[in-house]
C-alpha cells in the first residue's frame, strides 16, 4: 500500500513539473535556478515619454504650491419654522421662525501675491461670514469680491501682501493622461495632496449653466471643493469642484473647472464685481452626425430652435432651423460649444457665424449684446429702496425660461430679506408679482410709484403667480 502511494505521489510530482515547464510557471535563470512568474502573457515594456512624464516623486511641486492653498470656513444663517416641520401647517398656525447658524468647509488658493483667493461659489454661497486659514493656521476674515453661480466660481480677498500664490496655467493645453495633483482639505484633513491623471476633458454634468469640466482620478472628497488641480509645472489647470459617487466618497471620478474658464470670470469679478457675458437671443439644441443624416442636414452642430424678438440674432438674420457649425472659424459640434463661445464674447463684439440653411452655407455677422443678467442687476438695484425687504426684477421671456416660471409678465421676486415685510407676509423668491391693488405691474418704477402713493400702515393687495397658481397676499405697509 505504501509502495503504491509513493509511486502515485512521484507520478503526480513529475506531471506537475512537466506542466509548469510547459506553461511557463517555472523557468530557469542564468545560474540554473528556477523562478516563478504568472502564466499570463506580460505586455512588453514601453519607454515612458519625456513630455508630461511623472517625476520620481512630487515633493518639489508640492513644496512650491502647498503654501498657497487655504482652508475656507463659511457661516450662513438659515431660517425655518420648526413647530410642525411642514410649511403649510407652520404658516397656517403662524409658527415662530427660528434662525440657525450653519457652517461649511472648503478649500481655495491664492492667485495673486496681494491676497486674491479663487474658490467655488458653493463653498461661500449665502455666507454672512467667511474665514480663511493659511498653511500656518493663521486666521483671516475674507471679503467676497464676487460670485458667479453659472460657473460655480467665487473670488475672495484678504488683506495680506507677498503671499505665495499659484499661477493659472493653460487648461486648453492639457492632455488626457497627464499627471495632476489635487490639494485641499477633505474631511477636515488639512492640506491633503493626492495624485492621478486627467481622465477626460469637456465633461458636461448639468450642475452649472456653463460647464467644460476636466475629469480626474486624483482623489477628491468633501472639503476639496475650491482647491487647485496642479500640473507638473506647478500651475493650476483646474479648480476642484465635484465628484460622481454613490456614497459621497471618492471612487476616482472627480471634476475640476478649467482655469481658462476661470480667468475670464476672475477678471470680470475683480474689475466689475460681476461677470458680463455675451448674448445672441436664441434657443438651441444638439444635432449629432447621425441625426443630421436623418434630418437631411449638412453636418452636426447647434440647431436654432427659436429666435428672440429684437435680439442680436434676429437683427443679424438668423432663423429657426438654421444649423450653426462655426463661430469665427472655430467648429461648433454641440449646443454647449456654441453656448461657451457666445458667453466668452464681449458685448459689442461682431462675430462671424457660419450656418447651413437648407444645405446652403452662409456666414452671418452678429453683433453681441450683454446677457440679460445686467438687466436683472439694474432692476434689483432700483428695487432696493422699496423698504419691503425684497429685490425685484422685470420679468422677460428669457428670465422666465431661466427660472422656469409659468409666466413672462410682471416682476420677479429675486431675493427676500429674512426680517423684512415681504418675508413676514409670505413672499418668496421666485414669486411673480402681477398686480398691486388691482393695477397690473410691468416695471419696478411703476411698482415704486404705486407704493409711494400709499401711506405707512395702509393695506396693499398683491396678485402673485406662484408655480402657475395665482394667489392674493394682503399686508400692511411698514410705518
Amino acid at each position: 500500500m505504501k509502495k503504491t502511494g509513493l509511486i502515485a505521489a512521484a507520478s503526480f510530482l513529475a506531471g506537475a513539473i512537466f506542466f509548469a515547464l510547459s506553461f511557463g510557471f517555472l523557468q530557469k535563470t542564468a545560474d540554473n535556478q528556477p523562478i516563478i512568474r504568472p502564466a499570463v502573457a506580460m505586455a512588453e515594456s514601453v519607454p515612458a515619454p519625456t513630455t508630461g512624464a511623472a517625476p520620481a516623486n512630487f515633493v518639489s511641486i508640492v513644496r512650491k504650491v502647498k503654501p498657497a492653498v487655504v482652508k475656507i470656513i463659511s457661516e450662513s444663517i438659515v431660517e425655518s419654522r420648526s413647530m410642525f416641520g411642514d410649511d403649510f401647517f407652520d404658516q397656517f398656525f403662524n409658527a415662530p421662525r427660528r434662525q440657525e447658524k450653519r457652517s461649511g468647509e472648503g478649500s481655495g488658493f491664492f492667485i495673486t501675491a496681494d491676497g486674491y483667493i479663487l474658490t467655488n461659489n458653493h463653498v461661500v454661497r449665502d455666507a454672512v461670514k467667511v474665514k480663511v486659514y493659511n498653511i500656518n493656521k493663521d486666521e483671516f476674515t475674507a471679503k467676497i469680491i464676487g460670485t458667479d453661480p453659472k460657473t460655480d466660481l467665487a473670488l475672495l480677498k484678504i488683506n495680506v501682501q507677498n503671499v505665495p500664490f499659484i499661477t493659472l496655467g493653460d487648461s486648453n493645453s492639457v492632455e488626457v493622461g497627464e499627471w495632476v495633483l489635487a490639494i485641499g482639505n477633505p474631511f477636515n484633513q488639512d492640506l491633503t495632496v493626492t495624485s492621478g491623471i486627467i481622465s477626460a476633458k469637456g465633461r458636461q454634468l448639468g450642475l452649472a449653466q456653463y460647464e467644460d469640466f476636466l475629469q480626474t482620478d486624483a482623489a477628491i472628497n468633501m472639503g476639496n471643493s475650491g482647491g487647485p488641480l496642479i500640473n507638473m509645472k506647478g500651475e493650476a489647470i483646474g479648480i476642484n469642484s465635484t465628484i460622481l459617487s454613490p456614497s459621497a466618497g471618492n471612487i476616482g471620478i472627480g471634476f475640476a473647472i478649467p482655469t481658462n474658464m476661470a480667468k475670464r470670470v476672475v477678471a470680470d469679478l475683480k474689475s466689475k464685481g460681476k461677470v458680463v457675458r455675451g448674448w445672441f437671443g436664441i434657443q438651441i439644441g444638439d444635432i449629432t452626425e447621425s441625426e443630421a443624416k436623418d434630418l437631411d442636414l449638412a453636418t452636426a452642430g447647434a440647431l436654432v430652435q427659436k429666435v428672440e424678438d429684437n435680439s442680436p440674432a434676429q437683427r443679424a438674420g438668423l432663423k429657426r432651423y438654421d444649423l450653426i457649425v462655426a463661430i469665427n472659424g472655430r467648429p461648433i459640434k454641440s449646443a454647449a460649444d456654441l453656448q461657451m463661445e457666445i458667453a466668452n464674447s464681449a458685448p459689442g463684439d461682431v462675430i462671424d457665424v457660419t450656418i447651413y440653411r437648407n444645405r446652403d452655407k452662409q456666414v452671418l455677422k452678429v453683433k453681441v449684446s450683454e446677457a440679460p443678467d445686467s438687466v436683472r442687476e439694474q432692476a434689483a438695484a432700483e428695487s432696493k429702496g422699496l423698504n419691503l425687504g425684497m429685490t425685484l426684477m422685470k420679468n422677460t421671456p428669457a428670465i422666465a425660461r431661466e427660472y422656469e416660471l409659468k409666466t413672462s409678465k410682471g416682476l420677479v421676486v429675486e431675493n427676500v430679506d429674512r426680517d423684512g415685510a415681504a418675508a413676514e407676509n409670505g413672499l418668496k423668491p421666485g414669486d411673480v408679482i402681477l398686480a398691486i391693488n388691482r393695477t397690473e405691474i410691468d416695471s419696478v418704477e411703476q411698482f415704486k410709484r404705486v407704493l409711494a402713493s400709499r401711506r405707512g400702515g395702509s393695506m396693499v393687495m398683491l396678485l402673485i403667480n406662484r408655480d402657475g397658481d395665482e394667489v392674493y397676499i394682503r399686508f400692511a405697509l411698514p410705518e
